[in-house]
């Protein structure tokens, strides 16, 4: 049976902008009704306000995925208003640079919270509504949790443990229809205004050739619910590193070695760009 998203309720972490925002567009295309969040109320309006021509199928509903209590008061709004959760995409999430002996413990602390407990708070509370529709949870991880990296370590290590939970979620409610899947991104198109944290936990731009468009990752997201997919892996390169980690890992970490922190090395943009 193919899959059909016309009524089903997605809700979408950090969908405010990025690759939330659009993978929020694609499924409302779709016939799919839609629950943005995120923690800015303003900014939350302004992307309900760009997807005005979807009309009521759009709603949003503010919350810090690092409460606990938010997230469960966020879960039962969403069940109060449309009955129903078909499909959770835990996409909030936060990137970071710099060498792990000069990280600030914020930047330790704030990677961690939003990238691991962001995803898992919404998912705990979600389970319920999931397995009533035997819908699906799909985490948004990185090629930077295949296998750690230099410069994105603290990153490396949140994102690597969705593979955990999901692996986890799948063996416990794989009999009740809920599937857990993992897309493993490569480096995205942001928009301008994206940031990241530094070393020293202060925000920074950085510019580097982009591998995925939004709308690519946002394709790889519905393909998976629509699949049931467990992992995704975008581009070429990715999925050459995933198959070179698995067969050949000690000359896979020989050219990481010989690369000295290259590969996800991006330059810092001036305040003024």
């Amino acid at each position: 049976m193919s899959y059909d998203p016309n009524g089903k309720v997605v809700l979408i972490t950090g969908s405010s902008r990025g690759i939330g925002r659009e993978t929020a567009v694609l499924f409302a295309e779709r016939g799919a009704k839609i629950v943005l969040n995120g923690r800015d109320p303003a900014r939350l309006a302004e992307t309900v306000e760009r997807m005005h021509s979807f009309g009521d199928s759009v709603w949003s509903y503010p919350a810090d995925v690092t409460d606990p209590e938010q997230c469960r008061a966020m879960i039962d709004a969403v069940i109060a208003r449309y009955g129903r959760l078909d499909v959770l995409v835990n996409n909030a999430g936060v990137s970071m640079r710099g060498a792990f002996a000069d990280l600030d413990p914020s930047v330790i602390d704030s990677v961690t919270r939003v990238n691991i407990l962001g995803a898992a708070y919404p998912t705990r509370f979600a389970l319920s509504a999931l397995r009533a529709s035997r819908g699906s949870v799909v985490f948004i991880s990185s090629l930077a949790g295949v296998r750690g990296f230099a410069g994105v370590s603290i990153y490396s290590a949140a994102k690597m443990a969705l593979t955990g939970l999901a692996e986890s979620i799948h063996a416990e409610h794989h009999s009740d229809g809920v599937h857990a899947g993992v897309l493993f991104l490569a480096f995205t198109e942001n928009d301008p205004d994206k940031t990241i944290m530094g070393p020293d936990g202060a925000p920074m731009r950085i510019t580097r050739k982009a591998s995925t468009t939004q709308r690519q990752a946002a394709e790889a997201v519905y393909r998976m619910v629509e699949r049931r997919t467990r992992k995704t892996y975008l581009t070429a390169s990715g999925k050459y590193l995933v198959f070179m980690q698995r067969h050949f890992p000690w000359l896979t970490d020989a050219v990481i070695l010989r690369s000295k922190g290259s590969i996800h090395r991006a330059r810092r943009q001036n305040s003024s760009q």
